[in-house]
């Protein structure tokens, strides 16, 4: 982290995703190189922490110079009520992508499955386009998507059209607060279901961190190992 250099780069659009949710478009001097899965790390003034950096998984690259994060405002957060101020014509200043929450680089032989909460579906959304369109990934790809309102479902337009467009997507949100016409409660339930019938997986996790503790217990209680689960805790 000392040696961690940052770099100037401008806002060059603000998207209200949900009423709690704002997505960023960074706009760098130069081109960057950038793995699905990878986060920036933001430095602020007069951040009310010990430390005057926060780190923010990245949900796309736009161009070669421009990345996308997406942000949950949090009015006790240390950075958020600051990050939220800023809008187009602003400038931050961000490292480059960091970070090893990333698919292996050789063909993946398992069952792909995608645990989260929250704006933890932003690095799965980088992934799973990659796997689908890019890699043309044939087996089983599995999205649990824990929100607490469908309000809350980021990026769900996008994921539903993947889901059509490729029939090995499974895409599972489920809504902890709101009664609707999808899954409900909490995605432990319904992974578990499936993982009935699925013998080999490899399991990605991203999220609020007792979601993530009880999902990596109840997997690693069916037999995965460690080297089968790879966790991005955040709160």
């Amino acid at each position: 982290m000392n040696n961690l250099q940052f770099h100037k780069a401008l806002i060059t659009e603000v998207i209200q995703e949900s009423p709690t949710v704002r997505r960023f478009i960074l706009t760098y001097e130069q081109p960057i190189h950038f793995k699905a899965g990878q986060f920036v790390i933001l430095k602020f003034e007069g951040l009310n922490h010990q430390f005057d950096t926060r780190s923010y998984s990245i949900a796309g690259q736009i161009d070669a110079n421009s990345l996308e994060l997406c942000v949950v405002f949090k009015a006790d957060g240390a950075a958020t009520p600051l990050l939220f101020e800023q809008t187009i014509g602003d400038t931050l200043l961000a490292s480059l992508p960091e970070g090893r929450f990333v698919l292996p680089e050789e063909p993946i032989e398992k069952n792909l499955f995608f645990i989260c909460t929250g704006t933890g579906v932003a690095p799965f959304r980088c992934m799973i386009r990659e796997l689908l369109v890019e890699r043309k990934h044939a087996l089983p790809i599995h999205l649990f998507f824990g929100c607490r309102k469908k309000e809350d479902i980021l990026y769900k337009t996008e994921f539903e059209k993947l889901a059509k467009t490729f029939p090995n997507f499974n895409y599972h949100p489920v809504l902890s607060r709101d009664q609707w016409d999808g899954l409900t409660g909490y995605v432990h339930p319904h992974y578990l279901k499936v993982l009935e019938t699925t013998k080999d997986g490899l399991f990605y996790l991203c999220g609020w961190t007792e979601m993530l503790k009880q999902t990596r217990d109840n997997i690693k209680n069916l037999g995965y190992t460690r080297q089968d689960i790879k966790v991005e805790f955040y709160d």
